[in-house]
């Protein structure tokens, strides 16, 4: 979910998204440390029958990205799937990074339709 705003003023609506964070990296640290969900963990767990692995599209940023620690500066480039964005106070937040928000892409700055 994206979280668009405005202004500084404290932004309460994320707490529950925290929230389902912090039990993300919770379980994923145990299960790098080979401590898997056992029966009684996963006995109130859902169950998903005829299952496959899919795809679902993710919000995310694009555009030319200067003093990224892995990609060429200027170089064109997506974010990972973004979670806030603050036009206004000139930053975005993605699941890997801050990032400074630079001018905004225009349609009409690459394509003339008069």
């Amino acid at each position: 979910m994206i979280y668009p705003h405005p202004d500084l003023r404290p932004v309460p609506e994320l707490a529950p998204e925290i929230e389902k964070l912090r039990h993300l990296v919770r379980d994923l640290d145990r299960i790098r440390m080979g401590k898997h969900p056992g029966v009684r963990e996963l006995g109130g767990a859902p169950t998903i029958t005829d299952w496959s692995p899919a795809e679902r599209r993710e919000v995310a940023l694009v555009g030319r990205v200067h003093g990224h620690p892995t990609i060429e500066d200027g170089r064109q480039a997506g974010t990972s799937i973004l979670f806030f964005l603050a036009p206004e106070l000139g930053y975005a937040r993605t699941l890997s990074r801050f990032y400074k928000l630079g001018d905004r892409f225009q349609l009409s700055d690459r394509w003339d339709f008069r």
